[in-house]
């Protein structure tokens, strides 16, 4: 009995990491859309400023920092997507798990 408890909590465990890891990786392909989007805007205001000479340098300075926030963005979100992988390998293991557990606990034998 007591094993068939421990194998369906375990694989609630790995039910819970695995919706823990959809979460994270959805919150990580809005984030990833919102970095497209900046992305794209300082590639026109550089495209804009490189059309002369003159105002090259200073598309560099205007667009520096906002290049330096999207890199830092794509960075942490490349953190969070290892994460969520992460998750959901070990939750898959864990459902994996509770599942042998529950089924040794069917077959043991009452003493």
């Amino acid at each position: 009995m007591m094993t068939k408890v421990l194998g369906v909590l375990i694989f609630i465990g790995g039910v819970v990491l695995i919706l823990a890891s959809n979460n994270i990786a959805e919150r990580v392909a809005a984030g990833r859309g919102e970095i497209s989007s900046g992305q794209r805007k300082v590639d026109t205001a550089n495209e804009l400023f490189s059309m002369n000479q003159r105002t090259k340098p200073i598309g560099g300075l205007v667009t520096g920092s906002a290049q330096d926030k999207i890199n830092a963005g794509t960075q942490e979100a490349d953190k969070y997507d290892r994460l969520a992988g992460q998750l959901q390998t070990g939750g898959y293991v864990l459902c994996g798990v509770g599942i042998v557990v529950f089924i040794i606990g069917c077959f043991r034998r009452k003493k």
